[in-house]
């Protein structure tokens, strides 16, 4: 049976949830890259990165399969979807990098995985305030100022990434080093992203809502 009247704090709700998921999954890989050399933190780190996108994913489905059977929703279909997706897509990445790490026993060079990890922590906290603005009365304003937050950090992502891999063929010599170190900073650069597609998708339900 369809739900005939919005529940807001349902949808509200999963969102929160889903938030909270890959924030944790974010400051998870931080104290990862953080403590590299202490084999039982980054086991801990990793078992619970793990287990933070197992919980991801599900409330992303139920969020889908509760879009398909309520008839109205308080915000538009597609921009609840969109929503969840690149707030899905973070801990998917934190995972993949996290596999990465761990699999080919990578550490930080000269500070480069820390500068990405020190970005993305500060993006899963503006996302958090983001978020507590959209469960409130939708201010345009305040909602906007932390979308802007998100959208600084993306770009500082961007320079980030130039700036390590022009050193990284600069100074390492080994390829197999290199072509790993290159394709975890694209992926931490790819976090960042999800964190800006999200906050644009808050600034398509402020537009349309206020």
């Amino acid at each position: 049976m369809f739900n005939l009247l919005p529940r807001e704090d349902k949808f509200l709700k999963m969102l929160q949830d889903l938030e909270m998921a890959s924030n944790r999954c974010s400051r998870l890989l931080k104290k990862l890259v953080e403590h590299r050399d202490d084999e039982a933190i980054v086991k801990e780190a990793a078992e619970e990165i793990y287990r933070h996108k197992r919980e991801a994913k599900k409330i992303q489905e139920t969020l889908t399969q509760e879009i398909c059977r309520t008839l109205i929703t308080p915000f538009d279909r597609e921009d609840l979807q969109e929503f969840a997706v690149a707030l899905y897509n973070i801990p998917k990445l934190v995972t993949k990098i996290t596999d990465r790490l761990n699999t080919h026993h990578m550490y930080p060079y000269n500070g480069d995985f820390n500068k990405f990890v020190e970005l993305i922590d500060r993006q899963a906290e503006a996302m958090s305030a983001l978020i507590r603005e959209l469960s409130g009365k939708l201010n345009s304003r305040t909602v906007n100022a932390k979308a802007a937050i998100l959208h600084e950090l993306e770009d500082q992502g961007d320079v980030v990434l130039g700036q390590l891999i022009a050193s990284s063929f600069h100074d390492i010599e080994d390829v197999r080093e290199l072509i790993l170190r290159k394709d975890i900073y694209e992926m931490l650069e790819d976090v960042t992203d999800q964190y800006r597609d999200a906050a644009n998708v808050a600034m398509q339900i402020i537009l349309k809502h206020t």
